[in-house]
């Protein structure tokens, strides 16, 4: 695990040597969290291509194992982030080819499993990386990118140069990065509270797609194309399992969660787990304790308020599995010393506030270990989410709507929504927008993408409270969105969450969280052999009788009383709207006030100070996580624009 950086003169520099070496380090120092056991640095003898490297010793914890790292014929050169965990098997194949290894590293594995089969060996790789890979001979440079996004991997482009990295932190370090704010991204920050792939903050960044290959052409100074080696949607239509039975699958997919499961144990440091007592990290942590044999450290963040708190569940799952557990407490104190240093980690707006407790879990967590597991990804693959089981309500509805009632329905939600605001009550304002979107939805095959819809902001709010115009970006999803017409309703929003909310939520949340800490994070569930398989199996068995997980908690009810396991779902949220009345409000003061909604220049004052007297008026009932996320935006401001250039 480690951070990633570099760059790709397009242009004659001119004898700028020092200059490029200075440069190029900067870059990595940005980055020194990544990777805080060493630092490497390599460039091609023409000076055109600079590649470097920050690491966090996993495997093999030698010198030998340094990046960026170059094959025995100096003809391949690669700068690597993550683990491929199947790499002793990959090499096993290699070495019966005849090639030779000097070290027992994943990243030399790549280098020749390149060689041998070229960029179809991607394919072969069961893992999470981001991986540079410049092949002399052919003059091609490869940004490649892990199936579920698991690791980031950002490229700016202009015309004199070509800039990648794991964060977007190290750009500002080279004195040639323009960081002019994409204003058409912020609308899409506030509408899900986070910026989807590929589009960032920036106009000239962009984020590689999942599953991706992008191919950079040094004799033509160009992206030369882009290709997908996998996709989740491609999972989603394989054929499914009509000739199995139930208990042949709960057996196949028990077999397949323990590899995956033992794979990401892999490690030549200490390994431990986030258990919250909830199906999924109870799975992770019973099958490699009962199961494997494993003896496991295990990490609980808990609150004091009731209703967030799952303290006590992790501790009797704890008990029961007999790992060696620690509970750690998420206080509001804790909360104002964290805050100000999430934009620098989370270096693009980014306002799931439930990175305060997974960032100070992982701060406590790297006391004891140096790779975490964390089971995300059950919600998305084995179906878990309430959302996708909800019967009733407006959505279902409307969708049903005979043709002859659609447009005089969408006028009279119109009139609904005019009469609300005149009232000044925006509350159910997004779901009567997303009401009227369902209803100009000609292909209703696709409505169900408006029922997860997660915006907090309407498109109407959003209009109010910028000041400048802007254009509509589609999100990937709704730029393709293949899945075959034979998959269930509730497939279909698996797919979208796992394409849209997992990525650029779920996972950017935990990869800087723990990285900011220097500590690995694996997600064992985000294997793509258990996607492939799930994705086969009929939804009358993967969601039988409505069960959200029905095989994960199968398997789970094996090795766990039930009794420890059937608890409400909490998720993993915090008590924002009690902080943000009483201890975090200092944060509005300073970020929200007229002087500070002036100096940006993005949002109109008297919209948001109206939000922030709603929210006070009512005690909290209301807008906190509208709050929350143009709070999150002025503070991303402050520090990576304001600062900058004041």
């Amino acid at each position: 695990m480690c951070g990633i950086a570099g760059y790709i003169n397009k242009r004659e520099t001119g004898n700028n040597a020092i200059q490029d070496d200075i440069i190029l380090k900067e870059m990595l120092d940005a980055l020194m969290h990544r990777g805080p056991d060493n630092s490497g640095c390599w460039w091609s003898d023409e000076r055109k291509v600079f590649l470097g490297h920050r690491r966090l010793s996993i495997l093999d914890l030698s010198d030998s194992a340094a990046q960026p790292m170059l094959d025995a014929n100096r003809e391949l050169v690669i700068t690597f982030n993550g683990e491929i965990y199947n790499f002793n098997e990959i090499k096993k194949e290699l070495t019966e080819q005849g090639y030779t290894f000097k070290t027992t590293s994943d990243t030399e594995m790549i280098l020749y499993a390149y060689k041998a089969w070229g960029l179809a060996a991607i394919s072969r790789f069961i893992g999470m990386f981001a991986i540079v890979l410049y092949d002399k001979a052919k003059g091609e440079i490869y940004f490649i990118r892990d199936r579920f996004g698991v690791k980031p991997l950002y490229i700016y482009e202009d015309a004199d140069k070509i800039m990648f990295s794991s964060e977007m932190k190290s750009f500002f370090r080279h004195p040639l990065f323009n960081a002019a704010i994409n204003t058409d991204a912020i609308p899409l920050y506030l509408k899900y509270g986070y910026v989807p792939t590929p589009y960032s903050i920036f106009e000239k960044v962009r984020k590689v797609k999942p599953g991706s290959i992008v191919k950079y052409d040094l004799n033509k100074n160009q992206v030369i194309e882009e290709t997908s080696y996998w996709d989740a949607i491609a999972a989603f239509n394989l054929p499914k399992f009509n000739d199995k039975s139930e208990g042949k699958i709960i057996e196949e997919v028990e077999a397949l969660l323990k590899s995956a499961f033992e794979y990401r144990m892999v490690s030549d440091v200490p390994v431990g787990v986030f258990l919250s007592g909830g199906i999924d990290s109870s799975l992770v942590t019973a099958v490699l304790t009962k199961k494997a044999g494993f003896r496991l450290k295990t990490f609980t963040i808990a609150f004091d308020q009731p209703e967030f708190n799952e303290g006590e569940a992790a501790k009797e799952i704890s008990d029961y599995l007999g790992t060696e557990h620690r509970e750690y407490i998420c206080s509001e104190s804790d909360a104002l010393e964290i805050i100000p240093k999430l934009p620098f980690y989370y270096d693009e707006p980014f306002a799931d506030s439930s990175a305060i407790p997974t960032y100070l879990l992982s701060q406590k967590v790297r006391q004891h270990v140096t790779v975490a597991l964390s089971a995300d990804g059950g919600d998305e693959i084995f179906g878990g989410y309430t959302k996708y089981f909800s019967k009733g309500g407006l959505y279902n509805l409307l969708r049903k709507t005979p043709a002859v009632f659609t447009y005089p329905l969408y006028w009279g939600i119109a009139v609904l929504r005019k009469y609300k605001r005149l009232k000044g009550n925006l509350d159910r304002d997004v779901i009567l927008e997303r009401a009227q979107e369902i209803l100009r939805t000609k292909d209703r095959e696709h409505v169900y993408l408006k029922k997860i819809d997660s915006r907090l902001f309407s498109n109407y709010e959003i209009d109010k409270l910028l000041k400048k115009k802007h254009t509509d970006l589609p999100t990937e999803f709704q730029l393709k969105s293949n899945l075959d017409a034979s998959n269930s309703e509730i497939e279909k929003m698996q797919a979208k969450d796992i394409k849209t909310y997992m990525l650029d939520d779920i996972l950017v949340k935990v990869d800087r969280a723990t990285m900011a800490n220097s500590l690995e994070g694996r997600e064992p569930l985000l294997d793509h052999r258990i996607l492939e398989y799930v994705a086969r199996i009929p939804a009358s068995i993967k969601f039988k009788n409505n069960i959200g997980k029905y095989l994960l908690k199968e398997i789970d009810y094996k090795i766990i009383p039930k009794k420890l396991l059937d608890r409400p779902k909490t998720g993993f949220a915090i008590p924002i709207k009690k902080w943000l009345l009483n201890e975090l409000a200092v944060f509005c003061d300073e970020y929200l006030s007229e002087q500070a909604i002036t100096r940006s220049g993005i949002f109109k004052y008297e919209e948001v100070s109206g939000i922030i007297n709603r929210f006070r008026k009512t005690k909290g009932k209301v807008d906190a996580e509208k709050i929350w996320r143009m709070l999150s935006f002025q503070m991303w401001y402050k520090y990576w624009i304001d600062k900058k250039t004041s």
